[in-house]
């Protein structure tokens, strides 16, 4: 998992929309999904940001994945909440992956398919133009 996918994780954790957050730490609108999209990175310059205006996200576990997602947790029951909603994105994460390749798969039989129709159909016309021809001879 990227850190881009992390902070998505964190983002949805806290009910922060990606714009306020973009806002927040100036970036561009778009900027977390384009990154999310093509699979992007993050820069030291923008973590040094995150971690200025949000001091509970532990920048480690952003980079690695290791450790806690809060830091300074505000009662004993949000560590397994995290690691509960941590496992849960994963899960959904890995399931939508899946199904972004099969419709990829399925995209491409599609065109195969509708490429085969249009030569059945070229073949079809041009035997009934050279009937056609023929009749009138």
């Amino acid at each position: 998992m990227k850190p881009i996918e992390r902070i998505t994780i964190y983002l949805q954790f806290k009910s922060i929309a990606p714009y306020s957050f973009e806002r927040k730490i100036r970036l561009s609108n778009g900027y977390v999904s384009k990154q999310l999209k093509h699979n992007g990175s993050v820069g030291s310059d923008i973590l040094i940001r995150i971690c200025e205006h949000y001091p509970d996200l532990n920048i480690l576990w952003v980079l690695t994945g290791t450790g806690s997602m809060i830091l300074e947790p505000d009662d004993a029951a949000t560590e397994p909440q995290v690691d509960e909603y941590v496992m849960q994105y994963e899960a959904h994460n890995t399931k939508l992956k899946t199904l972004e390749e099969d419709l990829e798969r399925m995209t491409y039989r599609i065109r195969d398919k509708d490429k085969i129709i249009g030569l059945y159909e070229f073949m079809l016309n041009n035997k009934n133009h050279a009937t056609t021809v023929g009749e009138t001879r």
